[in-house]
């Protein structure tokens, strides 16, 4: 492991442009649990909190989409600083509606406007790796490096936005991701040589149309267990806050949710070493079924540091699953919509995440933290259930005949966990 990152190191602009993308995407890992933070201990109320978080959270989902395919027509270096500006200036708008107390429709707006201009850091980073090299390990190095930083960005972000707001300010961590995020985009704007080349839709120049990669067989069922996956991130995270504060300890949810992450990366980093001779179709049934089976003593746990071992033992299951997520989209879209497919399901672990974060809320307020840990367990069930309804799609799926190279996973994830990074390959 450590030759292929020393590899992928060697690449031209890669160091510069890595960890730039790191200072860019830390945002990520800060801003939900920073609005559900300030938002909760301004309110008193969790559902109000959940709603505002789903309220960035799913036009961030959405708006992925379309961001990342004005990059591929008009450039990075076109399309990110203005993305940068506004977003750090919506955040900074919803803060100060929130401490003013503004109409809950103003702030609604300000947080849907800051999801939707979100820049897709993770998959312009891996963009520049595939543009910067034809080698295929190198490239596969890079992603493996690009997932790495994403657990490690998803260890540090919610300790960070923890400390910030319960010693120091509760709307620092907002401000201090606004910051980072328009220091650190801008920064990999300039980065002009490491630039992917501008292209057109293929197709675009002769007016033929394709069905979406969401319409190809077994794409429907993954975007489903996608979105019951992403929402056992968003219940977790507010049942978690809930927990600590009602035990006087809001400052570990914070360390929490770090060790989820981390724990995460510890069991992608192994899962990703080796090599399995089980089939993805098992694995996308198994995986989630254990996450479900070690997440079932959570809404028993009496104290900080019972939840806490509770976590990372589940925190174990969560990077093998998205692995699995997302090497199943490269075996179900063809490489010429590869980019799309792969954002479809990261959109639908995003649209998970917001919806779990609101029905928690309201959940949390009214039935009390145990209930909420419950929607966590349910959302990991759920996503056994589709993959148990897909697996015979999954195991029928091809490889496709396109593939030139690793494709870009694009990744605008508010998830908080890991993203996958280099796929495994797991061919029956």
């Amino acid at each position: 492991m450590l030759s292929t990152y020393r590899q992928a190191l060697s690449v031209p602009g890669s160091v510069r442009f890595s960890s730039t993308g790191f200072v860019a995407r830390l945002p990520m890992a800060m801003v939900s649990l920073g609005i559900v933070l300030l938002v909760s201990e301004r309110t008193g109320s969790y559902a109000v909190a959940g709603i505002l978080s789903a309220a960035f959270q799913l036009p961030a989902a959405l708006g992925a989409v379309v961001t990342s395919r004005w990059a591929d027509r008009l450039g990075q270096h076109r399309v990110l600083p203005w993305l940068a500006a506004a977003n750090a200036l919506l955040l900074v708008t919803l803060v100060i509606a929130v401490e003013a107390g503004a109409p809950l429709l103003l702030q609604l707006l300000a947080a849907a406007g800051a999801g939707v201009t979100q820049p897709a850091i993770g998959a312009m980073v891996r963009a520049r790796w595939s543009a910067a090299t034809t080698d295929g390990r190198a490239l596969r190095g890079g992603f493996a490096l690009e997932g790495v930083v994403d657990e490690i960005v998803f260890s540090i972000g919610p300790p960070l936005t923890a400390m910030l707001a319960v010693h120091v300010a509760l709307p620092l961590p907002l401000i201090v991701a606004a910051a980072l995020g328009l220091a650190g985009t801008i920064a990999l704007a300039l980065q002009r040589r490491s630039e992917p080349p501008v292209h057109r839709d293929a197709g675009a120049h002769d007016g033929a149309r394709r069905p979406g990669a969401l319409a190809h067989p077994g794409m429907p069922t993954l975007f489903a267990a996608a979105i019951a996956t992403g929402s056992v991130f968003g219940s977790y995270e507010v049942s978690v806050v809930a927990f600590t504060a009602g035990r006087d300890a809001a400052g570990a949810s914070g360390v929490i949710i770090g060790l989820w992450a981390l724990s995460s990366m510890v069991g992608g980093l192994w899962f990703g070493a080796r090599h399995w001779r089980m089939g993805l179709d098992r694995q996308m049934v198994m995986l989630p079924a254990i996450l479900t089976l070690t997440l079932l003593p959570a809404p028993f746990m009496p104290t900080v540091v019972t939840l806490s071992l509770v976590t990372i033992l589940g925190g174990f299951a969560v990077a093998p699953t998205l692995i699995t997520l997302f090497t199943l989209t490269q075996r179900l879209v063809p490489g010429r919509q590869m980019t799309e497919g792969l954002t479809w399901t990261a959109s639908g672990l995003a649209l998970g995440f917001a919806l779990g974060t609101a029905v928690a809320g309201f959940v949390v307020d009214d039935r009390g933290t145990s209930i909420g840990f419950v929607l966590s367990i349910a959302g990991a069930a759920a996503t056994v259930v589709a993959a148990v309804v897909g697996r015979r799609r999954f195991a029928d799926a091809p490889v496709s005949d396109e593939e030139s190279a690793p494709p870009v996973v694009p990744v605008n994830d508010p998830v908080p966990g890991p993203t996958p990074g280099s796929p495994v390959d797991e061919r029956p």
